[in-house]
């Protein structure tokens, strides 16, 4: 049913409006392990991107991809410096293995992956996550494999939505989760589906397209079929 969500989201031509430059995708495959799982993705100026997704049993992960251009990064020891504006920095530490009790971060070079939320709950309290998805923006410096430095930085702006719908969590009180997805995509097949029967109704296929941001800005089911039933 969440794959049917996306589908009828995509029909209505909202998920473009409603995710910015942040984007689900599903699915989405971890490289270090090769699991899969469901994501959200930023893209920034610099050719870098960023992952936010869970593992099998639920822990939250950050994944940054190099631009195809940037030098490699260095494989172990503290390889960058996570920075959410407005909050403590955080070092990520690179290991070639991992702890007992700690869980360090993987260098492969192109990629860097640190758990940041243990995932359980509605959403973090506190922590690197936590302090993440209420920045503006957050920047990391990376520390490359030749001893250079760089660094690149991430808008938040518009991320909350995605990153909800992605994790299945609350953040500012934004519905997200199996559940919601499921309930929206049977509002939209329903609304959908009375347009086509006996016959197609292009105005109603029209009014429900119009009505369609109450579920994708709003987050509103409720005020979604009202709109469709006017």
């Amino acid at each position: 049913m969440i794959r049917a969500t996306a589908t009828l989201l995509c029909w209505l031509g909202l998920a473009g409006a409603a995710l910015a430059d942040w984007q689900l995708a599903d699915p989405f495959t971890d490289p270090i392990q090769d699991f899969e799982t469901r994501a959200v993705t930023s893209t920034n100026d610099d050719g870098h991107s960023l992952h936010l997704y869970r593992n099998p049993v639920g822990r939250v992960y950050l994944l940054v991809t190099l631009a195809p251009d940037a030098p490699d990064l260095a494989g172990t020891g503290p390889v960058a410096v996570l920075m959410p504006e407005g909050f403590d920095p955080k070092t990520i530490e690179a290991r070639t293995e991992q702890g007992r009790l700690i869980e360090y971060a993987t260098s492969t070079g192109r990629q860097l992956r640190d758990r940041i939320w243990h995932g359980e709950g509605q959403s973090p309290a506190f922590g690197t996550f936590h302090d993440l998805i209420e920045a503006p923006s957050v920047n990391l410096r990376l520390t490359h494999a030749d001893g250079s430095e760089s660094t690149t930085r991430w808008s938040m702006k518009g991320a909350s939505l995605p990153i909800a719908q992605a994790l299945g969590i609350t953040i500012d009180g934004v519905a997200a989760g199996a559940e919601w997805d499921d309930a929206a995509a049977q509002a939209l097949l329903a609304a959908m589906t009375v347009c086509q029967f006996p016959k197609l109704d292009v105005m109603c296929v029209q009014k429900v397209t119009a009505c369609s941001g109450k579920i994708s800005e709003d987050r509103d089911i409720e005020g979604f079929e009202a709109c469709v039933a006017e």
